[in-house]
């Protein structure tokens, strides 16, 4: 008789073991919403986030040091949105009020200034009563919440897991680039 004939009913049993303790990542009842985008769209928060492999969300402002950032942003955006990554923007002003109130000036900065063309929400928060559901999501996932703009989460929608990034890491950093690749299974 063969090995693997022989242990065959204890391969089977592991297997359905395991798959019974692969829990899928629940969308949670606040991010059951849609928001306004400046592309003149709204999203469904869910549906939007169950759509993508991979997610860079990003607490974005538009007179920051770090806005330049949204150039690297969007090259990366390009380079692995094929692949299933979707990088999403949130504006917030609640580091050094750094955001416009007025979506047309956010939109000339994200979309003349940077070409950007992955979807950016309108100003929202994160250190407030109501704070934005996707930053908070992402955020109680990696345990850090934003010290500052432009804190960047790779978030793993089977899963629920999000890894933070600080301002200072640049998108084209080996770090953040690793994490996008581990979770898009790409070598």
């Amino acid at each position: 008789m063969s090995i693997l004939l022989r242990f065959k009913p204890t391969l089977c049993l592991l297997s359905l073991l395991c798959s019974y303790n692969a829990v899928a990542w629940e969308c949670p009842e606040n991010l059951k919403q849609s928001r306004p985008t400046l592309e003149a769209g709204e999203l469904n928060l869910c549906d939007t986030v169950k759509s993508a492999k991979v997610l860079l969300v990003v607490n974005t402002a538009s007179m920051c040091g770090f806005t330049p950032q949204f150039e690297g942003l969007e090259a990366l955006y390009q380079e692995f949105k094929e692949q299933g990554l979707l990088v999403l923007g949130v504006p917030t002003a609640d580091f050094g009020g750094q955001e416009y109130e007025d979506a047309e000036k956010t939109s000339k900065v994200c979309h003349a200034n940077y070409g950007v063309s992955f979807p950016v929400f309108h100003k929202s928060c994160i250190r407030c009563d109501s704070p934005d559901p996707l930053l908070k999501l992402v955020a109680d996932a990696s345990d850090t919440a934003p010290k500052w703009n432009f804190y960047k989460y790779v978030f793993d929608p089977a899963t629920g897991e999000s890894e933070s990034f600080s301002s200072m890491t640049k998108p084209d950093s080996n770090s953040l680039r690793n994490a996008i690749t581990k979770r898009l299974e790409i070598n």
